[in-house]
């Protein structure tokens, strides 16, 4: 009988003094206390483990410690050890434009190289946040392999074998082509974690380890923080207090590890054999087109639309993109500033006085100066007349019609979008609203508006709408159309508006406190009127290429986690535009990202026979990140008609 092959176990230890914890006063101290004695547990027991860090962690270290930097080269050189690229800056990539993940990725090659002379081949991707889009950058810039959580992925895919997390495997990037994983696993770092702040006694992590390690083929002992031993940040009140030695426990484990014949430690590199057979597995699904680590409370929403002021440096740094891409050269500099003012950890556990630094550094106010059309007088003189206008006063209806558009907007409910259609699709309407009792379900019965406005603030404990009485504003222009009108809310006054030309619509919030609440803010809301069967959907999730989803199922990005977690998922749509439809008939849906880096959501849920399709914006998330006094911004959006075969 053929010996069975030992487990492959393999650890990767992710370092970063960007951590939004992490003040730079602090950055000395995090050296002598946590990276220093990774090094020396690798020098003194011969661990060949992972260590992954950006170009930013490296310079930092550096600045304070070049010796850390001496060690780490000669326990490269000497293969005692390996290096796991990260890129220039820890980024959440399906949250980026592709140009600058590509970006990231090169610049952090080339400090590799000239800070360590080494060229990593493996990838871990940042925060495990990730999307077949953001899969293609990887592949582009020539890694082999990019190290991702299982475990969330897994719970999104109910066709996955649970097998498949204990060997390496192949993703499907946007394009359809591979790149080979190698898995991290939540449960079982946060095992690891518990073993070394004993919470766990080394004979109990034994019991667990060869429980979880019994005939597989590879297994990931640890692949997260490294500044959570012997440091703590700060971050929590729930933090672990400290009262060992925790990497002289780490120390024991790995030694005894070693010392047992049942095992076979290895660098995760060494898991790509050339000769092994690797399934194919798509990461992404319509529900969760982003896939991000840990428990289902992590979601890309924490990074683009909570912390201290998430929307309004999202906004700001599109806007220095935008800036990039007009000049005729572009430095590795400027690129450099760019991917670091997009770190991640500038959008969470924030310290206050790193937050007024970046403000400091950026004393221009990062809000955007978008707001409603003003009518050009000599416009209006030479108004195009194509556009007729019907108002009922008895139902306060407004009804638009045009050669190429018509709109009806429902006065009574804050100038909400009862129904829209197009030329293009011939006049057959496409959004609008669904009333009261369309669904024959109770918890359906209500009214399923288009283009309007939700706040649910936490500290008021209220929701806030724009669904009031309203009175139009109408504006001929020589181009089109402008109609507006002002709502008072509970959190001040709106300006909503639409602008008509062609056939495109766009749609406006002006908000006249700027200050962000505490909340949801959701609007821009989008009602399919096909209830036939369910919408699909694309966008650019940090890829060149569009990502076209098709849902079987029902789902809803805005679904609440928990009572302190509004969200659970999100489209990146990193080039500022998504299209979703039912069947061929289907809207282009754009915006200023510059202006206002707001995130569309979706959901579709089966009612009877029948689906409710929905989409919308959202310019604030809740989630333990979130902070008071972040800015709420202007918003609009255009609407033109498409076919899906047109994005095909």
């Amino acid at each position: 009988m053929a010996n069975t092959p030992l487990p492959n176990v393999y650890a990767i230890f992710h370092l970063n003094l960007a951590f939004s914890s992490i003040d730079t006063s602090e950055h000395q101290r995090v050296l002598n206390l946590c990276y220093w004695p990774l090094l020396h547990l690798i020098e003194r027991n011969n661990i060949p483990l992972g260590i992954e860090l950006t170009a930013y962690t490296l310079e930092c270290i550096q600045a304070v410690d070049s010796s850390w930097i001496d060690k780490f080269k000669v326990l490269l050189t000497e293969g005692c050890c390996e290096l796991i690229a990260s890129g220039d800056s820890q980024i959440i990539g399906p949250l980026l434009p592709w140009e600058v993940n590509i970006q990231n990725l090169s610049l952090g090659q080339k400090s590799y190289q000239a800070l360590l002379n080494y060229q990593p081949k493996v990838a871990y991707i940042n925060e495990q946040a990730v999307s077949a889009g953001l899969l293609d950058c990887y592949i582009d810039c020539g890694f082999d392999a990019v190290v991702v959580e299982w475990d969330n992925p897994f719970s999104h895919n109910t066709d996955w074998d649970k097998s498949s997390r204990y060997q390496p495997q192949q993703l499907v990037a946007a394009s359809g082509r591979t790149i080979k994983v190698i898995w991290n696993h939540a449960v079982a770092f946060q095992k690891f974690q518990r073993y070394a702040h004993d919470e766990m006694t080394l004979t109990e992590y034994f019991e667990y380890l060869d429980t979880e390690t019994r005939g597989v083929t590879a297994f990931s002992l640890y692949g997260s923080d490294a500044e959570v031993f012997n440091y703590r940040p700060g971050r929590f009140h729930t933090e672990a207090t400290l009262f060992v030695d925790e990497w002289h426990r780490i120390e024991q484990l790995f030694t005894q590890i070693k010392s047992q014949q049942k095992y076979r430690w290895v660098m995760p590199s060494e898991l790509l054999s050339a000769t092994q057979e690797y399934s194919t597995l798509k990461v992404q699904t319509p529900a969760h087109p982003i896939s991000v680590k840990k428990q289902a409370k992590y979601n890309v929403t924490r990074w683009a639309l909570s912390g201290r002021n998430d929307l309004s440096i999202n906004s700001l740094c599109y806007r220095k993109y935008s800036q990039l891409k007009e000049l005729e050269h572009v430095s590795e500099q400027q690129w450099r500033e760019l991917c670091r003012l997009w770190a991640s950890d500038l959008r969470t556990h924030l310290t206050h006085k790193r937050y007024q630094d970046l403000l400091d550094r950026y004393p221009i106010a990062m809000t955007a100066t978008q707001t409603a059309p003003k009518a050009d007088l000599e416009a209006t003189r030479k108004a195009n007349s194509d556009y007729q206008v019907y108002h009922c006063s008895e139902r306060n209806i407004l009804t638009v019609e045009h050669p190429q558009i018509k709109l009806v907007l429902n006065g009574k409910r804050g100038m909400a979008i009862k129904s829209l259609a197009f030329a293009r699709h011939n006049f057959k309407p496409i959004i609008g609203t669904l009333a009261h009792g369309y669904f024959d379900h109770i918890s359906y019965a209500a009214d399923f508006y288009s283009n309007h406005l939700v706040i649910e603030r936490y500290c008021e404990r209220d929701r806030v709408t724009d669904l009031s009485r309203t009175q139009f504003n109408i504006t001929h222009t020589s181009t089109g159309l402008i109609i507006s009108t002002e709502i008072a809310t509970l959190q001040g006054k709106l300006t909503k508006w639409y602008r008509l030309e062609n056939e495109q619509i766009e749609c406006g919030f002006d908000f006249k406190n700027r200050h962000r609440p505490e909340a949801t803010i959701r609007l821009g809301y989008l009602t399919l009127l096909n209830c036939k069967q369910r919408h699909w959907f694309a966008c650019h999730n940090g890829g060149k290429l569009l990502e076209t989803y098709h849902p079987e199922q029902d789902f809803n990005h805005g679904t609440p986690v928990s009572s302190i977690v509004s969200a659970n998922s999100a489209l990146g749509a990193t080039e500022g535009v998504f299209y979703t439809g039912c069947d061929d008939l289907g809207l282009k849906i754009s915006w200023s990202p510059q202006s206002c880096a707001a995130l569309p959501m979706l959901s579709s849920q089966r009612v009877n026979n029948s689906y409710l399709n929905r989409a919308w914006f959202s310019l604030s998330e809740a989630d333990e990140t979130l902070k008071a006094d972040g800015e709420l911004l202007n918003f609009s959006y255009q609407i033109t008609p498409c076919f899906k075969t047109d994005i095909n």
